[in-house]
Order: structure tokens, then C-alpha cells, then sequence
């Protein structure tokens, strides 16, 4: 029962970088079809967990809709294999689990700002104040940073067992 609660906690990031390609997704879906109430809702409803961490991948220069989408898929395959096999992929995993964690620890701390759009992602303003955590009303990104934190913890006692075995 511990193994299988071990491994849906190390199942966390993986669910965090689905949700980030299936945004990606929506993106085109929305474009394809802009008066399409299940496109503005899907889109809509990711948009406050995803934002910041999607947009900085789409900056990367090359870095296109379907390539992200590959990258975000790809990760989320890995995170599954990884989560299966901890023993083999200890280092692997603790790497993949900390990249989701500071992707939504990013996310955390510009959710409270309503924006869709590109304008103010240049460069974070930390003067402004907007820097809050997420507000419990965003259940999804909750859920989420908590399920990667998670992830991060059993990371973090398989390094220290095999400090203490060592």
C-alpha cells in the first residue's frame, strides 16, 4: 500500500506537464475556433496555472506550438516511467520533479494577476506587489504545486535512504 501511495505522489509532475501541453493545445484549438465556448473554457481554465511557465517555453527561440507540445508530452511519458521505476531514475526524477516544482512555484506567484495576454511577461515587476500566492479559489493550481511538492518530498527521502545505506 506504501509503494503504490510513493508512486502516485511521484506521479505529480507528470500530471503537471499534461496539463501544460494540454494548454498548449488549447491554444490552436482557440484560434481554430474562437466562438467555441468549450475552447474558451478549456483555455480559460488553464490559463492561471500554466501561464507563466508556457509562455517562458514559447520564448525560447525555435520554440513553436508543436514543439512544445512534444517536450511537455515527452516530459510527461518520462515523469510516468520515472515514477515506476524510482530506484533506476533517482536522479532523473529528482531533477524532473524540481523543474515542475519551480514551473508552478512560478505560477504561484503571478496567478493573482488576471491577464491574457503577452503585454506585462517581458520581465517580472516585483515592485508591484502581485507576487502573492495563489488564492485557494484556483483549486487546479492547488492541487497541482501541492501534487508536485509531493513528488519532490519522495524525491528527497529516496536521496537520503541511499545516503544512509551508503
Amino acid at each position: 500500500m506504501r509503494i503504490a501511495i510513493f508512486t502516485l505522489m511521484r506521479l505529480g509532475p507528470s500530471l503537471a506537464y499534461a496539463i501544460a501541453s494540454i494548454f498548449v493545445l488549447s491554444i490552436p484549438l482557440l484560434e481554430s475556433h474562437p466562438s467555441s465556448a468549450t475552447a474558451w473554457w478549456l483555455y480559460m481554465t488553464i490559463l492561471p496555472v500554466m501561464r507563466e511557465p508556457i509562455y517562458l517555453l514559447l520564448a525560447v527561440p525555435g520554440v513553436g506550438i508543436w514543439s512544445a507540445t512534444v517536450l511537455l508530452m515527452l516530459a510527461s511519458i518520462f515523469g510516468v516511467r520515472v515514477a515506476m521505476q524510482p530506484q533506476r531514475h533517482h536522479r532523473s526524477g529528482f531533477i524532473h520533479a524540481h523543474i515542475a516544482l519551480i514551473a508552478t512555484g512560478l505560477t504561484m506567484g503571478r496567478a493573482a494577476v488576471g491577464q491574457a495576454g503577452l503585454s506585462d511577461f517581458a520581465l517580472p515587476q516585483f515592485q508591484r506587489g502581485d507576487w502573492s500566492f495563489l488564492p485557494l479559489s484556483q483549486p487546479l493550481g492547488t492541487f497541482l504545486f501541492i501534487s508536485v511538492f509531493l513528488a519532490c518530498i519522495c524525491c528527497h527521502l529516496t536521496v537520503i535512504k541511499r545516503a544512509i545505506s551508503a
